[in-house]
Formats: C-alpha cells, structure tokens, sequence
C-alpha cells in the first residue's frame, strides 16, 4: 500500500508537476498580458491566472524534499568510510569479466560525465526548483501592471487637458494678433490725431499771442479810460464850482438890476419934478 502511494507521490511531483508548472505559468501570462494590453476580459482572465499561480504553490507546499542519491554506492571514494588502496586499480576497457561498477565507471567516463557535470545537475535542478517558488513575484508584477495601468490612464488624461488648454492658448495667440493688427491701425491713427493736434497747438498758440496782444491793448484803453474818467470827476467838480460861482453871479446880478432899476425909477421920478 505504502508503495502505490509512494508510486503516485512520485508520478504527481516528477511527472505531472513539472507540466503543471509550465502550463500554470503560461496561464499566469496570458492574464497579465491581458491585463495590460487592456483587453477584453483581462479582469477574469488575471483572476483565473492568479488564481491558477495560488493552486499551483499549494501543492507544491507538499512536494516532497529532493533527496540525493547514494552516490557512494557508484563511487565508492565519495563514502565517509572509504579508504584508498596503496595502489590505484585500473578501469578496464573490456566490459568483459568487469563489475557492474567499473561498467558504469567505463560508460560515465566514455560519456564524459564527471562529478563537476553531476554538481552542475544538482545545482540545476535547485535553481529550477527556487525559479518555480518565485514564481509568486508574478502576482506582484501583475498588481505593480495595473498601477502602471491606472497612472497611464492618468497621464493620458492630463495630456487631453493640457491639449485643451494649448488650443485655447493657440486660440489667445492668435487673438492676440489680430489685436496686434487693429492695435497697428489705432496707431496709426493716434499718430495722425498727434499730427492734428500739433497742427491745432500752433494755430492755438498763434491765436493765443493775438489774444495777448489784444489783452494788452485793452489793457491800454483801459488805463486811457480810467484817465480820462479821473479827468471827467474832476471837470465835474470844477462845473460844480462853477455852477456855485454862476449862481452867486446871477444872485449878484439880480440885486444889480433892482438897484439899477431903483436908481433908473429914482431918476425918472426926479425929472418929472424938475
């Protein structure tokens, strides 16, 4: 009983695992390219292959440890026990009348097979072992993947940002020269105004040297007139006095003339006497 089950033990790690391994491992790659070439169901397919991965290392969790062969059993000298005879003994090339022993030595020396190639075999099939567990590490690319995945998509999205807003700076540029043309017209035309204006300063100025000059002749005639005001306040004074003075004289003049007719009616009455 013990041997079937050391039989199937055998079959299942020696034989089927190794396939297992291979076909599990392709399964794992086929999700991950799936995943990150954004295809179809790469979501089921990743979950199948992960899941795939997790069977596989449970069983290999049970595999049975490697357990080297007796090579001391071939090679005598390999034993802890051996000792080396005085004279060496001579591997004969007849097959016939040798040991099975000195027949394996005679095929492994014929088919250049020697310890260091044996070595090299076992340290093989240690790292084709430790290459199976870290297998695991796929897992981890697959969830560094979609990280991957999700910044590219970022990425992406910032780009269609950053390509609108260099429409919309491409569209200010080319407002701005259309604004650089009219802004050259306006120019011009304020250059033109500036013309008309320094055209208007110098009539101005002009006008303002006339103006000056009719200012100060007013000025003049002015002065004159307030002269000739003075000279006419003070002829009125004078008619004033003189009007006092002619009153006076025509008062004088009446008392005049009543004496005067006082003496012309004296005189007339007297020669009447006579």
């Amino acid at each position: 009983m013990s041997k079937k089950k050391g039989g199937f033990v055998e079959l299942l790690y020696k034989t089927i695992m190794p396939k297992v391994y291979g076909i599990g491992a392709a399964v794992v790659i086929i999700g991950a390219l799936f995943k990150i070439l954004h295809y179809e169901g790469a979501d089921q397919m990743l979950f199948i292959g992960l899941t795939t991965e997790a069977v596989i290392f449970f069983l290999s969790a049970f595999e049975p440890p490697h357990q080297e062969p007796d090579w001391s059993k071939v090679y005598p000298e390999l034993g802890e026990d051996y000792e080396a005879p005085a004279t060496p003994t001579r591997i004969s090339n007849k097959p016939a009348g040798a040991s099975l022993t000195q027949q394996l030595d005679v095929s492994l020396e014929k088919a250049k097979i020697g310890p260091e190639l044996l070595d090299s075999l076992g340290k093989g099939l240690t790292n084709l072992a430790d290459s199976a567990k870290k297998m695991s590490n796929l897992s981890d690319a697959a969830v560094a993947t979609n990280d991957y995945a999700t910044n590219v998509k970022k990425a992406s999205t910032q780009l269609l940002e950053m390509n609108k807003s260099y429409d919309t700076a491409i569209k200010a540029v080319s407002s701005m020269s259309e604004a650089s043309k009219d802004a050259g017209e306006y120019h011009s035309q304020v250059q033109k105004v500036t013309k008309n204006l320094a055209a208007l300063n110098s009539v101005y100025e002009m006008e303002l040297k006339d103006a000056d000059s009719h200012v100060k002749n007013m000025n003049k005639f002015y002065e004159s007139l307030t002269g000739a005001m003075t000279g006419l306040s003070k002829v009125g004074d004078n008619t004033a006095k003189f009007t006092s003075e002619l009153g006076k004289l025509t008062d004088n003049l009446t008392s005049l003339n009543k004496v005067y007719g006082s003496m012309l009616t004296a005189m007339k009455g007297g020669g009447q006497n006579a």
